[in-house]
């Protein structure tokens, strides 16, 4: 009884007309299935979940190897003007690509995503002007971007569903990156950086795609949930405190937690192309064993607790009184993001050259 009557006044505060601003969708990111909603085709200022765009832009760069995960990103006059949050950068100074994917998601650095929108497009404008092209192309029907870090700006709007559209994308399209929105903390030129994001510190099964805030638009998070093989996402617009969006997020995400993906449900979007053995150049060793059903065992146990590493063909070598198991990419950048994913959870690899 308790429990029904406080998601009735949970609906009821969503709903009610004095607090229009307030939006949220909880869904399946594979799926598309939405299981509760309210206000989801309102617009609103998303904040810093416009850098959820950034980011798939990015991602979308570095798989077309028009950038590098190594690549210096120089800060421009323009770019260290930026309002707060920044990291500080001097002007003509730089960081790697690496360094500026986390600033974009703990930090939320504003100046950061301003130099990528550079780098990627020559200008600012020109970078609005893919957002937008993506936007239309990813059918985001609600949503115009006027800048790449969300500080307010009458133009710059979208929908609830729209960044719970936007944000499945980037779970489906670049699954590799997924660890990199588990982090809690960074360092950056000698400065320490801790998320906004304090869910992923109390809670082992989410992943923090982005949080977001301006005065105008309250306080919002996109945040995404795997338990198992259940993939559950939601989005949140109009918190009037951390505190309280990150109490009905939690709450929603836990009364559906039991949706999702089935157990024996592949997710189809969830998907990395697997690698053809004969053009690989990196080896990612995942164990070493003397005994191939311990090998066996450790490749079922990955499978199980890495979703991401379903999509390859592990395979399994003895070299000499031992039996390597391992995965064969092309590239040194898929392999390292394989490697950092089984790293997260605890557990050991290498990467070989072939």
């Amino acid at each position: 009884m308790r429990i029904i009557l406080i998601t009735l006044i949970l609906i009821v505060n969503l709903s009610h007309p004095l607090f229009a601003k307030i939006a949220s969708v909880i869904g399946n990111p594979i799926s598309q299935e939405i299981y509760f909603e309210v206000n989801k085709d309102t617009m609103n200022y998303p904040a810093s979940l416009t850098k959820i765009m950034t980011l798939y832009i990015l991602f979308d760069e570095l798989r077309l190897k028009n950038i590098d995960i190594n690549d210096r990103i120089y800060f421009s006059k323009h770019a260290t003007y930026q309002q707060p949050s920044r990291l500080g950068i001097a002007e003509n100074d730089f960081i790697t690509v690496d360094e500026l994917i986390d600033s974009l998601i703990i930090k939320s650095a504003n100046d950061a995503a301003v130099a990528i929108a550079e780098k990627i497009s020559g200008t600012e404008r020109k970078f609005v002007l893919k957002m937008n092209k993506y936007a239309k192309a990813l059918k985001l029907e609600n949503t115009n971007f006027a800048n790449p870090h969300g500080l307010p700006n009458k133009s710059n709007l979208s929908t609830a569903y729209d960044i719970f559209k936007l944000s499945s994308r980037i779970i489906a399209d670049f699954p590799e990156h997924l660890h990199r929105f588990k982090k809690t903390k960074v360092k950056i030129k000698g400065n320490n950086y801790t998320t906004h994001n304090t869910l992923l510190k109390k809670y082992d099964h989410y992943i923090g795609l982005k949080t977001g805030y301006t005065r105008k638009s309250g306080f919002q998070i996109s945040l995404l949930s795997i338990n198992g093989d259940k993939y559950l996402l939601g989005i949140y617009f109009g918190g009037n405190s951390a505190k309280e969006r990150n109490n009905k997020i939690n709450f929603l995400m836990n009364k559906y937690t039991n949706k999702g993906s089935s157990k024996n449900e592949e997710p189809k979007k969830l998907t990395i192309k697997k690698e053809n053995k004969s053009s690989s150049n990196y080896i990612v060793q995942t164990s070493s064993f003397k005994k191939i059903s311990k090998s066996k065992m450790h490749i079922t146990l990955l499978k199980n607790k890495i979703k991401i590493l379903r999509s390859f063909e592990h395979q399994i070598k003895k070299k000499g009184r031992y039996f390597i198991s391992y995965i064969n990419v092309d590239d040194h950048r898929t392999a390292k993001n394989l490697c950092n994913e089984i790293k997260l959870n605890k557990l050991d690899c290498l990467i070989k050259t072939s």
